[in-house]
């Protein structure tokens, strides 16, 4: 009980921490711009893949969908924290599906239409879609965030990435790029919207962060903690 109370304490210290930057220049306190994200946007937390899509595999086997999840959870549990309204695509690893899906791409084809709808039926909605990547061999390592071609979301990408920069404390971080016409959901939506790859699976040791539940909290910390420095951006967007 003592190391998950101090494990929290720590969360919370990086939290405010990379939240310095936001209220230095804002020119108030952290709390009150937290305040301000509850009154005006609803923060989508999207878990890439799930149910019969398991997404990319990690060297151990695991699935990218189960971190994602994790991730998610752990973002959406921080928010809870700080009164910050959020609302989840999926909150289990199974999904439920119309009776016509049968096959493995009609359950996904599924899945991300209900996403889309889902998010753009929402009131000043902004996504932070979570996902894994892979590459062929072992020595990419990193995460990168992708941002979707609506309005406000290649300035929270690049906000994002720079927080994960501070966070992970990165030396080659990389650069934000546009998401790939083949990603559904991203492609579909009409708010703003970012997508972040946490890490390489494909990389043995980042794979090995990745699947820890201290590392997992880490990330959302640093994800929540980019989404409330971008709030001035999401003022700008018409989000």
């Amino acid at each position: 009980m003592k190391r998950v109370i101090v494990g929290s304490l720590a969360v919370i210290m990086l939290f405010m921490a990379l939240g310095g930057a936001y209220f230095f220049f804002r020119g108030q306190a952290f709390i009150g711009a937290i305040a301000e994200a509850c009154e005006q946007r609803l923060l989508i937390i999207d878990p890439g893949h799930g149910g019969a899509d398991g997404g990319a595999v990690g060297v151990t086997g695991i699935h990218e969908s189960e971190i994602n999840l994790a991730v998610g959870l752990r973002l959406e549990a921080l928010a809870a924290l700080y009164g910050i309204p959020t609302e989840m695509t999926r909150r289990t690893a199974e999904l439920d599906y119309p009776e016509s899906a049968t096959t493995i791409r009609a359950k996904k084809v599924a899945d991300t239409r209900a996403r889309v709808e889902l998010i753009n039926n929402a009131a000043n909605a902004v996504v932070i879609s979570i996902h894994q990547n892979t590459y062929d061999g072992p020595g990419a390592s990193g995460p990168q965030v992708l941002f979707a071609a609506t309005e406000g979301s290649e300035a929270f990408a690049e906000q994002m990435q720079a927080a994960l920069t501070i966070g992970l404390g990165l030396e080659r971080p990389r650069i934000p790029a546009r998401v790939p016409s083949g990603v559904y959901v991203m492609n579909h939506i009409n708010t703003t919207a970012i997508l972040v790859e946490c890490g390489f699976l494909s990389n043995p040791a980042e794979e090995a962060l990745l699947r820890t539940e201290g590392y997992q909290l880490r990330l959302a910390a640093i994800l929540l903690a980019g989404y409330v420095q971008s709030i001035d951006l999401f003022e700008g967007s018409g989000t």
